[in-house]
């Protein structure tokens, strides 16, 4: 016969109970993961950190294109060449006299390097353009828009009787913008 006494009875011992007890009481540290992989996420951000300020103190020039032709001067010390860059009305307030110029003359684009010398003022029209310069054919075609003109003063010197009516493409350097404003989204930011 049972007694009442042995049913209350627990099948733990005591002292393991109050053990276990005290063990869900004290804080568990959640270890999520090791000490290397924490110190290697740490510099991965420093990287990503280091990179991007790089990035926002790195500059990088921009340019402004556009098409011209090499015309023939007659000056005292004989025929010059000089470069005119048709610069549409849109870019005319980003071209200043003394910005460096970049040219591709030619099929071949020989490249060559120059400094604006002069922008003219007068807004002229492609049919005005296309008079003044004698552009007929293919070059005629460069001028689609009302453009000024600007005079390219050339590093190194040419043949007149050679360049003379030659097309070129030009870049001129109007300035400079980070490396983080050619990411998408982010030229809203930096600018």
């Amino acid at each position: 016969m049972f007694s009442m006494t042995s049913s209350n009875r627990s099948i733990f011992r005591e002292d393991a109970y109050k053990r276990h007890l005290q063990k869900q009481k004290q804080s568990i540290i959640l270890r999520l993961a090791t000490p290397p992989v924490w110190i290697f996420a740490w510099l991965l951000l420093l990287c990503f950190l280091g990179a991007s300020l790089l990035a926002w103190r790195t500059q990088v020039p921009v340019f402004v294109g556009g098409q011209g032709i090499l015309t023939r001067q007659n000056s005292t010390h004989g025929a010059i060449i000089v470069a005119v860059l048709f610069v549409p009305v849109s870019q005319q307030k980003q071209i200043h006299p003394g910005q460096a110029v970049e040219l591709r003359v030619g099929p071949k684009a020989a490249s060559l390097r120059g400094v604006v010398a002069s922008l003219e003022p007068r807004v002229m029209s492609p049919l005005d353009i296309r008079t003044r310069f004698q552009l007929q054919g293919e070059s005629a075609s460069m001028v689609a828009e009302p453009s000024v003109t600007a005079a390219i003063r050339l590093d190194a010197p040419l043949s007149a009787n050679l360049y003379a009516g030659s097309t070129f493409s030009a870049r001129v350097q109007v300035g400079s913008q980070s490396v983080l404003s050619l990411l998408p989204g982010l030229n809203q930011l930096v600018s």
